[in-house]
């Protein structure tokens, strides 16, 4: 009979329990105001976020849009405000706010403006206004500083990419050697990236077997593939990535020069690297054929895009969830991210050695057999071909401009683009001592576009790589002795180095003194 004494002095326990809080329950009653009210002052602090959180789509989209006004307005007050008197201001307000149609009109015009940017549709009417200096003959020829440039030097083997913030102040290179430099566009101030311990996985400064960087020494069944071959920033400065012979995708924090972490994924060399307009979504392109996405936000890996029947040789991407592809199989191609799909676009020559978007739907391919094409996603073939672009004319009997070259075909093979995004400027360069520039122009019959030639720039050696900044006002160039792919033509006289070009531009109808 012991257990069932037991449970009723258990049940006789909880009584005395029940009877104890429901007293203690009645004594604290008066606090509940108290209480209730430290909750709600609590709770005050986060209605925003709970009304954020609970609004839908619709009125997220409203509210995004109302501060978005908010912010143009607040950048065209801040335009208007040296050109505006404060007498006017008041006399205006006096009139019943005469001055809100011109202010409507303005946020209209920025509006306008952005959303054209932003699909890659706006084009800025630049090429008008270059102006460059005459070509000097090859005999005459003096270096870069006749033309107002500057042969910036520090890599020991020949520069195979360059990369521009969007500031235009600084510049990245990188080169066969392994090593990456940063320039001060303005001053030519050099600062070398140290090799990263973390990658290499040793602390040692140099390779002895050909003198590169460790984190890029050859590894096995790499055929010597121990250079740098593409380098890329992004829209804000915040991230380099670099790749080449060791098969990974180095990040680096462009502004305190610090490695953050490599990627691996290809199965052979990385040959181009390019950054989504204003994201930190990153392509890579390498000669196993293939394209990877990395989100840096993440640090992670994201799709892998096969289509490419040869070689990656160079790729880029613009505002729009896409970017554009050439390589050694004829073909450029077009990836549409979110659909999962390509568009082929088919050229004339076996080899496409490198590509740039001129605007979202536009873009230009320079090809091995000399010639400089534009492109429009709604045409698979070329719209505009300019062949034998960096012909040499002391082949017809002209004396020959420039800076010389070692002659032949092969230093006429087109292996940089470059593109003042979203105006109407390109710049492209071989081997044959000269950097081109070109206009997009109209057709006479207004049914397409074509590039017409607007002169050049002399520069000695390979011309690897070529940046453009956004304002039409600087060109860089990586240049070297051997061409970016190979080692099988080598020009003695040339320099390797970063050529920094500042470019003028002639004032506007209206406007003060020209920009250089």
């Amino acid at each position: 009979m012991a257990p069932p004494r037991k449970h009723k002095k258990q049940a006789a326990a909880g009584n005395k329990r029940k009877q104890r809080d429901d007293f203690f329950e009645e004594e604290d009653g008066g606090d509940e105001f108290f209480v209730q009210s430290g909750d709600e002052a609590g709770g005050s602090e986060s209605d925003e976020e709970a009304a954020e959180a609970q609004e839908t789509a619709e009125e997220k989209r409203l509210r995004l849009a109302k501060a978005y006004l908010d912010q143009v307005k607040a950048i065209e007050r801040a335009e208007r405000e040296p050109e505006t008197d404060e007498d006017e201001e008041d006399a205006a307000a006096a009139r019943g706010g005469g001055g809100g149609a011109a202010d409507h009109g303005a946020v209209a015009d920025r509006l306008r403006q952005d959303a054209l940017e932003s699909m890659g549709h706006l084009q800025r009417r630049l090429a008008h206004r270059l102006r460059l200096p005459p070509l000097p003959r090859v005999a005459d020829y003096a270096g870069p500083s006749a033309a107002g440039g500057r042969l910036l030097r520090g890599h020991r083997l020949s520069v195979t990419a360059v990369a521009l913030t969007t500031d235009e102040r600084t510049a990245f290179s990188v080169g066969k050697e392994g090593s990456i430099m940063q320039w001060d566009v303005e001053t030519g101030a050099r600062l070398k990236f140290a090799a990263p311990a973390a990658a290499a996985g040793v602390g040692s400064g140099q390779d002895a077997e050909g003198g590169a960087a460790d984190w890029v020494k050859r590894g096995p069944r790499q055929g010597g593939r121990n250079s740098l071959l593409a380098a890329a920033v992004s829209s804000d400065g915040r991230y380099l990535a670099v790749g080449g012979g060791d098969r990974k995708v180095h990040i680096w924090d462009a502004r305190s020069r610090q490695y953050m972490r490599g990627f691996p994924g290809h199965k052979d060399a990385v040959t181009s690297l390019a950054f989504r307009e204003g994201t930190h979504e990153l392509f890579s392109g390498s000669l196993d054929r293939s394209i990877k996405l990395w989100s840096l936000d993440d640090m992670a890996y994201v799709d892998t895009l096969f289509g490419h029947q040869a070689e990656v040789l160079a790729l880029d991407a613009a505002r729009a969830e896409r970017c554009v592809s050439c390589g050694a199989d004829r073909t450029c191609r077009v990836w549409k991210i979110p659909e999962e799909s390509q568009l082929i676009f088919r050229g004339h020559c076996n080899t496409i050695e490198c590509c740039r978007y001129l605007t979202g739907n536009e873009w230009v391919t320079g090809s091995a057999d000399g010639s400089v094409s534009l492109w429009s996603a709604t045409k698979k073939k070329p719209a505009f071909t300019m062949r034998g672009a960096h012909a040499d004319p002391a082949a017809d009997g002209e004396e020959a401009e420039g800076a010389g070259s070692v002659g032949g075909d092969a230093a006429t093979w087109v292996g940089a683009v470059g593109v003042c995004r979203g105006a109407d400027i390109m710049a492209s360069g071989a081997g044959d001592g000269v950097v081109r520039l070109w206009r997009l122009a109209e057709t006479k019959g207004g049914s397409g576009r074509a590039l017409e030639p607007l002169g050049g720039l002399p520069v000695r050696g390979f011309v690897n790589s070529l940046a453009l900044g956004r304002s039409g006002r600087v060109l860089v160039a990586g240049v070297g002795q051997e061409p970016r792919m190979g080692r099988w033509l080598r020009d003695a006289a040339a320099r390797n180095g970063v050529l920094i070009q500042p470019l003028q531009l002639a004032a506007e109808e209206g406007s003060g003194q020209a920009d250089e």
